[in-house]
């Protein structure tokens, strides 16, 4: 799943799709400072104090609220996006989908016409970074579909969201730990934020799945 290039959509796409993500991104990012100031501050976590927080981050003249856009650019660019899929996905080597997609993943889905792609293609390639290459060129020809576009927007956003979410899982954490001496709200509060990456993170691995497999089931039926 290499970056699409600026033919069929291509470069443009992504940026687009990232901006239409951007409130949710921010959503995520808001809350998640809501509750660690809650914490921090509160030491209990209650819907009034929860509450609380969440108008302080998102108040408009606030300058929690002007800085969370900010916050967001820096985030995402913390890893890069090989980093990113490496968290998703949980490879380090070839972690993203369409490294696999014609050797694994096209079996899970019965929507693909196999006959009719092998057809079309030919024998499909075995080696990774081959399966990947050749998922690319397909990318380029349906790239602008409504199923390939939706499960690709879905994908970066929950991509971005678990990168966010292992970033704070290590920086709330120790945050915590330094600012108080309530070990057992903290150890809850740390195993809460690592189950939220794990779920994050989760969702991402389908989506992307989808995404490449969508691109798949798209070529098989022209």
């Amino acid at each position: 799943m290499t970056k699409p290039s600026a033919r069929k959509g291509g470069k443009k796409e992504e940026p687009y799709l990232k901006v239409k993500n951007a409130a949710y991104i921010w959503t995520f990012i808001g809350i998640n400072i809501a509750v660690f100031l809650c914490l921090l501050i509160s030491k209990v976590l209650t819907e009034a104090s929860i509450d609380h927080f969440w108008h302080r981050v998102t108040m408009k003249d606030g300058i929690l609220a002007a800085g969370v856009p900010i916050l967001a650019i820096v985030l995402a660019g913390v890893f890069g996006d090989t980093g990113k899929a490496r968290l998703v996905f949980w490879r380090w080597s070839n972690p993203l989908p369409g490294c696999r997609v014609f050797s694994q993943l096209i079996k899970t889905d019965p929507r693909i016409d196999v006959p009719a792609l092998k057809g079309r293609l030919g024998e499909f390639p075995s080696e990774p970074h081959a399966q990947n290459a050749q998922w690319f060129k397909l990318y380029k020809k349906h790239g602008t579909a409504l199923r390939v576009l939706e499960a690709h927007r879905l994908y970066l956003l929950t991509r971005d969201m678990a990168a966010m979410a292992a970033i704070f899982a290590v920086v709330f954490t120790v945050g915590m730990l330094l600012a108080t001496s309530d070990y057992k709200l903290d150890g809850i509060y740390a195993a809460v934020l690592v189950l939220q990456f794990i779920l994050v993170a989760s969702a991402a691995r389908n989506y992307g799945n989808r995404f490449a497999l969508n691109v798949l089931s798209e070529e098989s039926h022209i």
